[in-house]
């Protein structure tokens, strides 16, 4: 699957909350990588496991090609650059005393730090590996938290919010599972520019790479600055789409391209069926045209997508 997932897709996220009232989270630095999997953290926010000194991490649920090899060279590099000096948040899986595999490693599920000091809970850094493929699932050995938890992404794929005719009971929002596992999304919520708040069917399933057509009585997405946000269960929020404007009556969509990823296009509807080539699309999230219709950023709406080293180096 690895590069093809594209994602952004979306994560279901574990809750975050401060190392101090969580026993089996903490926060260091980053001071030297030994491989692809495996490097040095400098402990900032202690937890039990981790006492306050140096520590050293591996990551929780992929296994990676050896170190000598080719492949395992890449992935160190790739690690060097996207982790040295960069603060980490460290969530232990090994459910063992100390919290470490058979050769003394903190087994971890690791994210990095956003710009404002919390937990970038949608891109797990043993996910973010998988999906570049630098790496492979593997819940086998030391791990015995259930990693379905970072396996699982689920985004907002597509919105009509101005179909053909009346849009009276025909606006419609559509999931996509760009994930591994299928995904339970009862209770979860959908939330738009204007108020409406849509709550989805307890034990709904979006399957494996497969879609799901939300829809509502009314009239409840707006054909102008709209933004629609999805949350979990939990009410934490999972997706976000950027500012749409659809002003055209017509069996047109803004959806992604391709089903999961990070660019947006206006392009013919595909309710529950996969967005067609791009090439028919009448504009997209990198068009500089000034056409009223095209899609408009919001801000501090960022789409999620396959992330590149360069996208943490600043």
């Amino acid at each position: 699957m690895g590069m093809n997932l594209n994602f952004v897709i979306l994560f279901l996220a574990l809750v975050a909350a401060p190392a101090s009232a969580d026993l089996d989270k903490a926060r260091g630095t980053v001071i030297a990588v030994e491989s692809g999997d495996v490097f040095d953290v400098q402990i900032d926010e202690a937890a039990p496991k981790t006492g306050s000194g140096m520590v050293k991490v591996r990551l929780a649920g992929v296994s990676l090609p050896p170190l000598e090899s080719i492949e395992g060279k890449a992935a160190k590099e790739f690690s060097e650059a996207l982790l040295m000096n960069r603060t980490v948040w460290l969530e232990i899986e090994n459910q063992s005393d100390d919290g470490r595999d058979s050769f003394g490693r903190l087994l971890c599920v690791v994210y990095l730090e956003d710009p404002g000091g919390e937990i970038n809970l949608t891109h797990p850094l043993s996910r973010i590996r998988v999906d570049a493929g630098h790496a492979e699932v593997d819940d086998s050995g030391d791990v015995e938290a259930d990693l379905e938890d970072w396996l699982i992404w689920v985004v907002i794929n597509e919105v009509e919010a101005n179909p053909l005719d009346s849009d009276v009971d025909n606006e419609w929002v559509e999931l996509y599972n760009d994930g591994f596992y299928d995904a339970d999304v009862g209770n979860w919520t959908l939330t738009t520019a204007g108020g409406s708040v849509i709550t989805i069917e307890p034990g709904t399933i979006v399957p494996a790479l497969g879609f799901l057509v939300v829809t509502a009585d009314g009239y409840w997405l707006r054909n102008n600055d709209e933004l629609v946000i999805l949350r979990d269960a939990e009410g934490l929020e999972v997706d976000r789409t950027p500012l749409l404007n659809d002003e055209d009556d017509d069996d047109y969509s803004w959806s992604r391209y391709p089903d999961g990823g990070d660019e947006w296009v206006y392009i013919e509807a595909s309710p529950g069926q996969p967005v067609p080539p791009i090439e028919f699309s009448l504009g997209t999230i990198s068009d500089l045209a000034e056409d009223e219709n095209w899609l408009q950023w919001s801000v501090g709406c960022y789409p999620y997508g396959l992330w590149d080293v360069s996208d943490f180096i600043q």
